[in-house]
């Protein structure tokens, strides 16, 4: 793997040579001539660095994955814009402008399309209108027009269809592949499962081409990711330059607590309502995803519990391991309901909260572009949505829990009762808990797309940040709870004390000052509800129209029954959970009928 990121610093140095390209285009004569596999491998590098750099700092967030203290709904532009351009498109159109009539690179190009289109399905679930056909063209280097983000969407799933296909398995191999170490069988494999993927988000904006390839994917099935071995993911490794982006970030820095012991700036934590949605369902991903608080830093429960021996109650204190951290601490003027009272959970010490699991902050640890569990979930999307399939969308739904569990270690009993718990099991409904402001809940209907989507958000830990944030606007699965402190482009929402989940991101400063045409033709494309692309709740075509509530309005109380009864019910249960994991309790009160 080594001289993979030989060939990938090659290119990272040759991009180096452009570093005006905030004008978005540059004259592509400006790129040293490259062999195709260190454009290839570069664009792949860049593209999933930026994409776990944003998980860091966006995506984690807006998807509830994680939760970073500091950080807020901010979906201004930090550098994903130049890196796609530039870093990731500049480089995979040198292979298909240089290679692309020459039949001994012929399946090197079509990678190169199938990552090309893979990188503008993200661009377009990201900003919508984006440029493509003038993208990258040196006849258009002071005026780049947008194409419409149903334009966009049609271009993605025509090349990833033809590239697949264009693929001959017996022909030129590339030689130096992070992704699926030269197998081109699975680069059709990904490219087919991408292509049901993006025809499920399109479904509400482009219904016939969504339904012609849906249709088409699900009666080839063979022809997608079929297991594990067959997930698509970018290699790191632990040398200087080719780690793990999350590992640069919380552990080769040295600046975060608890990795760092000095450190003041805080690792990522569990997201409350995620939490909440774990405890709901007694879910056992909750102990592998995330790291479990240190005796001395966890919260102090009081809760009432029975006894198996008499009728007495007793008012009791207990640490508990996990907790979720709030999106944000404030709390709106208009809750008066919550004035005077104990916050049950925001005010805990910031160490109370449970850090992501630290084996995904490995330096050599994998960035995942597309599992196999999330295949086997479009796959039971599509099978629900009659598109057929050669199994029924329950048998795809439980086959994908199977494969999330199996990756991640966790045992068939304990996978196997979570599947039979209402909720989680198909035709089932949940019912969840609050969050702990009452604002919103837990519940997980009967129907059977929710509980796909559902799963497919929980398969998502750590990589899929991004997806996340694209499956809850389309669907609106769940009514997240709002941003108390949104931050970002929240000065412009008419609400900028909270914010919903924003609908886009805006283009950076770059688009608006050296290319202005090119983003007027870009608010028109997005029929814009303002002067420009600063509201943040401009929804895009494939997103489901949604009302942001007004949460200013709601009717906001303090609910801890997600983390009350956390080792049962009676004093009995508590006491032995005390004796195995080594911790003491309290008894405050005693109560006799």
């Amino acid at each position: 793997m080594k001289a993979v990121y030989i060939f990938s610093l090659i290119l990272i140095m040759c991009w180096g040579c452009t570093k005006d390209f905030a004008n978005l285009n540059s004259d592509p004569t400006q790129f040293t001539n490259a062999a195709p596999e260190a454009s290839i491998l570069a664009a792949v590098k860049n593209l999933n660095t930026q994409l776990g750099n944003y998980n860091t700092t966006k995506y984690w967030d807006l998807g509830h994955l994680l939760c970073q203290q500091a950080n807020r709904y901010d979906v201004t532009d930090a550098g994903f814009w130049q890196t796609a351009y530039q870093g990731v498109l500049g480089n995979l159109n040198q292979v298909i402008v240089n290679y692309g009539k020459d039949s001994l690179y012929n399946n090197r190009v079509q990678v190169a399309r199938i990552l090309q289109a893979y990188t503008y399905g993200i661009m377009a679930g990201t900003y919508g209108p984006v440029p493509l056909y003038q993208a990258n063209n040196p006849e258009y280097l002071s005026t780049i027009m947008f194409d419409n983000e149903d334009s966009v969407y049609s271009f993605v799933m025509s090349t990833l269809k033809d590239a697949a296909s264009k693929i001959n398995v017996g022909g030129d191999k590339l030689k130096y592949d992070a992704v699926y170490n030269g197998n081109l069988q699975n680069w059709i494999k990904f490219a087919n499962t991408q292509r049901l993927k993006i025809g499920l988000q399109i479904q509400r904006n482009l219904p016939a081409l969504a339904a012609a390839h849906i249709r088409d994917v699900m009666a080839n099935e063979s022809l997608t990711i079929n297991s594990e071995a067959e997930t698509a993911k970018m290699s790191f490794e632990n040398v200087n330059n080719n780690e793990n982006p999350y590992f640069v970030k919380y552990i080769k820095s040295n600046q975060y607590f608890p990795y760092a012991p000095n450190a003041t700036n805080q690792a990522p934590k569990l997201s409350e309502f995620l939490f909440t949605v774990f405890r709901s369902y007694k879910d056992p991903r909750l102990m592998v995803y995330y790291d479990s608080v240190p005796l001395a830093n966890r919260m102090q429960l009081t809760d009432t519990l029975t006894s198996k021996n008499d009728d007495s109650l007793r008012v009791v204190s207990y640490p508990i391991p996990y907790l979720g951290l709030p999106k944000a601490g404030t709390k709106l003027a208009a809750w008066t309901s919550l004035a005077g009272q104990p916050d049950p959970v925001g005010t805990s010490n910031i160490n109370a909260y449970s850090n992501a699991n630290s084996i995904i902050l490995q330096a050599n640890r994998p960035f995942i572009m597309l599992s196999y569990a999330e295949a086997l979930f479009l796959k039971a999307e599509a099978a629900q949505s009659g598109y057929g399939g050669s199994m029924g969308p329950d048998q795809y739904y439980y086959a994908g829990i199977d494969a999330n569990f199996a990756y991640w270690g966790i045992s068939a009993a304990l996978r196997d009762e979570y599947k039979g718990r209402d909720g989680i099991k198909w035709g089932t409904t949940g019912k969840g808990f609050n969050n702990y402001l009452s604002l919103t809940n837990a519940n997980i209907s009967a129907n059977g797309n929710n509980k796909i989507w559902v799963q497919r958000w929980l398969n998502y830990f750590p990589d899929g940040g991004f997806d996340c944030w694209a499956l809850e606007r389309r669907t609106r699965v769940f009514l997240l709870p709002p941003h108390t402190n949104p931050g970002g482009n929240a000065s412009y929402s008419p609400n900028p004390t909270y914010s919903d989940v924003p609908g886009r991101a805006s283009y950076p400063m770059s688009v608006v000052n050296l290319n202005p045409a090119g983003y007027q033709s870009a608010l028109k494309e997005m029929a814009a509800n303002r002067g420009d692309d600063y509201d943040i709740y401009q929804t895009l075509h494939f997103a489901m129209p949604y009302q942001v509530p007004e949460w200013d309005k709601a009717d906001a109380r303090y609910d801890n029954s997600f983390i009350q009864k956390w080792y049962g019910t009676t004093i009995e249960d508590l006491r032995q959970a005390a004796a195995a994991g080594g911790f003491k309790f309290t008894v405050n009160q005693t109560y006799h009928p």
